[in-house]
């Protein structure tokens, strides 16, 4: 940055300033003596353009130059003052970063440049046994740490404080802190417990004030009676004075609202933190700071490093024409103890699935059509209970032991029906037809040799399939819902489904999502919120006004739910429990800027007919797939039950792989520590990745590490393979666009 010059010519950081009483001052007074005087300055300068202005006449050929060199003028100087006072508190940010770093025993690497602290507050956090340790939590633009804290002797107690000023730092000085835990915020979430908490105390909070209320308009119809009414007056003064104490307690000292609990996502798993606040308002102003933080730490996606690129699978197709439609992992581990991922393909006369096993490397294992129709739609259906299952694939082999005994004399069940019983109570595949079908499998069997294990013919087309509380919900074209319930035995009553009429032949529910424990239902252009347990309408809103619109994508994530329109670039995210529509994001500029490197007729064609094509909610990331075959991701915002309007647009980023047609699908299969796949001898599925000067051989031990811990693959699905990374012509460019394609990421 240039040195600031006065008018002298000499720079303002080697002026020697004092004062009257020739005592050097600090450099806070510094710093504001240097802004006085160029505000005088500013002043001067502006009353001499002024003059000059006024003295030369309007249709004077420089008059416009004056104006021009006048406005330039202004905003250097409000430039040069905005960067001066950036600077000073940037340095004084440090200051207090390295005050705490000398406080806080064990705090290393503390201070860094784009780090900022932002409060401190004395609380107590709840350990083992339940025992509340008083604590020390320090909030930091990035990070969150925890300190015991240690008073020095002689050390008054004093309320908890929380402060963003230096004068705060006083307090601090009299206590030694050491720290316990740090976080990064990434890795931290307020519960969804805590958010239910509250939601119930604020409830029973106006519950009160509603009481108390209406003891007030009794007291007003008793004053009005004309017997004697003292004793009535009595007891409502009794009462109201109870409910009032009862109120005040409530707001005052309810472990529900003096309580948080933070999620925090560590290696080994999930951990829960537990923070018991003094007061109310402490705890509702660390949780809007808390929430403000993570809203900016998620905007400033460029610190976020991309997902981990693992490799491209080639799924050659066995008919021509054949498009992936969707595919679903399969719940549980197949008969080998792997993971797998069934993936729809069709031609508009045929439906295919073929089966990836996931370990110890993909594998293809097979590839069969099982219907004569377009596949719309898979979902895994999860077992009724935890009767075991027996993994043959032929019923027939079932073994005689004492489960199946038990069974039989518990029960009074044949040992068909006890056959039967085991086997339907396995994880299922439901697949849904465009000529109203719907076959179910389980998930272990083997769909190149045997059929599907039901089939439910309806009269109109299947768009989509949700599980939720052990039913099954089907949404067909006709504007029907039709809900199956399990029977005591744990199979699927298939004949005698509910119907619920959600939707019309004109409007057909076309999307379901269950958030919040209600389902949406999207209706063209609007969404229906379905109440699951008395399956009726309870509340409808409109997100386009299109009629010929539908509803292409919904995906939940927390409190937001995320909308993207047929023919559309545009996301909508909506409160889940409000219904508030929060945000608009286009993304149509992100893809441009992927495509920067296409060809021009290519890049033109794509952003011409742009739009979203699938959705993910993954994490803390929203995976967005388009028609340009870009993929891109924002970074999910936290969203609490009072969120309102979110005004900031999350910042949208591409990744380099990708598709050269449609992406068709994305999903992901949750892995963990003895499900990980062998990523090492999986590289021949890679394309490679390396630099020129890395040596042969070493792609896949350098590009990819192999997993340790828990985590997921996010999968796409699509037309092609491309790296948008690259530009000008390679050899394999055109190869393979007509080949489907599976791309695997590691987040």
């Amino acid at each position: 940055m240039a040195e600031d010059i006065g008018i002298t010519g000499i720079p303002f950081g080697h002026i020697l300033v004092k004062s009257s009483k020739r005592a050097p001052i600090n450099i806070c007074s510094f710093g504001l003596l240097k802004r006085d005087r160029r505000d005088r300055r500013s002043r001067v300068a502006d009353g001499l353009w002024k003059e000059l202005l006024k003295h030369t006449h309007v249709d004077h050929p420089d008059y416009q130059l004056l104006v021009l060199a006048q406005k330039e003028i202004h905003d250097l100087a409000v430039k040069i003052n905005r960067m001066e006072r950036e600077a000073f508190q940037h340095e004084r940010m440090l200051q207090r970063m390295k005050e705490l770093e000398h406080l806080i025993e064990g705090a290393i690497d503390l201070v860094q440049p784009d780090r900022t602290f932002i409060r401190y507050d004395v609380v107590y956090i709840t350990g083992g046994l339940g025992i509340k340790n008083e604590r020390c939590i320090f909030l930091f633009s990035d990070l969150l740490i925890i300190t015991s804290i240690k008073r020095k002797s002689g050390t008054i107690r004093k309320p908890s404080s929380s402060s963003n000023s230096p004068s705060s730092f006083g307090t601090l000085e009299t206590n030694k802190y050491k720290m316990l835990m740090m976080f990064s915020l990434d890795n931290l979430a307020i519960s969804k417990n805590s958010d239910a908490n509250i939601k119930k105390a604020m409830k029973e909070i106006q519950n009160l004030e509603d009481d108390i209320s209406l003891l007030g308009r009794i007291n007003e119809l008793i004053g009005n009676l004309n017997c004697q009414h003292q004793i009535l007056d009595e007891a409502i003064e009794d009462v109201m004075g109870t409910v009032s104490k009862q109120l005040l307690e409530k707001q005052t000292t309810d472990p529900l609202l003096l309580s948080l609990q933070l999620t925090a996502t560590l290696q080994e798993g999930e951990d829960t933190i537990t923070i018991t606040y003094p007061t109310p308002e402490k705890r509702s102003s660390w949780e809007a700071a808390f929430n403000e933080v993570k809203q900016k730490l998620a905007h400033s996606t460029d610190k976020r490093p991309p997902p981990d690129f693992l490799y491209t699978v080639p799924i050659h197709k066995t008919r021509a024409g054949l498009q992936f439609t969707c595919a679903a992992s399969v719940l549980g581990l197949n008969q080998l103890g792997h993971k797998d991922i069934w993936v729809c393909n069709s031609d508009g006369y045929t439906g295919q699935v073929c089966v990836i096993s996931l370990q110890p490397e993909p594998t293809l294992t097979s590839c069969s059509g099982i219907c004569n129709a377009r596949i719309t739609c898979i979902t895994s259906i999860p077992a009724a209970n935890s009767v075991e299952a027996s993994t043959d694939d032929d019923a027939d082999d079932f073994p005689d032991d004492d489960s199946s005994k038990k069974l039989s004399n518990e029960h009074c069940l044949s040992r068909e029906d006890s056959r039967e019983l085991i086997y339907n109570n396995q994880p299922t595949m439901w697949l849904g037809t465009e000529d109203g079908c719907i076959h179910i499998y389980n998930c272990n069997d083997n769909i190149s040799i045997k059929k599907h294990r039901l089939k439910i013919q309806h009269s109109a087309s299947v768009h989509c399939i949700l599980y939720l509380d052990n039913r099954v919900f089907v949404a067909l074209a006709n504007g029907e819902v039709c809900v199956y319930h399990q029977n005591f035995y744990g199979s699927w009553n298939t004949t005698d489904p509910q119907h619920v009429l959600v939707g019309s032949v004109a409007a057909p529910v076309t999307k379901m999502l269950a958030t919040a424990g209600k389902m949406w239902c999207g209706c063209q252009g609007d969404i229906k919120v379905l109440n699951t347990t008395n399956l009726e309408i309870e509340h409808s809103f409109q997100v386009t006004r299109g009629s010929s619109k539908t509803m292409f994508c919904m995906v939940a994530s927390d409190l937001g739910v995320w909308l993207a329109i047929q023919n559309s670039a545009i996301l909508k995210l909506f409160h889940a429990t409000t219904y508030e529509d929060l945000l608009e994001v286009n993304v149509s500029p992100a893809v441009t800027k992927m495509l920067s490197r296409c060809d021009d007729i290519i890049r033109q064609h794509k952003a011409a007919c742009l739009r979203v094509t699938a959705l993910l909610a993954c994490k803390d990331m929203l995976w967005i797939g388009t028609s340009a075959g870009v993929i891109l991701t924002i970074a999910l915002p936290h969203l609490t039950i009072t969120t309102s309007k979110l005004d900031h647009v999350p910042k949208v980023s591409g990744i380099p792989h990708g598709h050269t047609g449609h992406v068709r699908f994305l999903t992901y299969v949750e892995m963990t520590p003895d499900t990980d796949m062998d990523i090492v001898s999986s590289s021949k599925y890679m394309y490679a990745h390396q630099s020129n000067n890395r040596k042969d051989g070493e792609t896949s031990r350098t590009f990819i590490s192999s997993p340790t811990s828990h985590h997921f693959l996010v999968i796409s699905g699509g037309d092609g393979y491309e790296n948008f990374s690259v530009s000008g012509p390679s050899e394999t460019i055109g190869q393979e666009d007509s080949t489907n394609h599976l791309l695997f990421w590691k987040v």
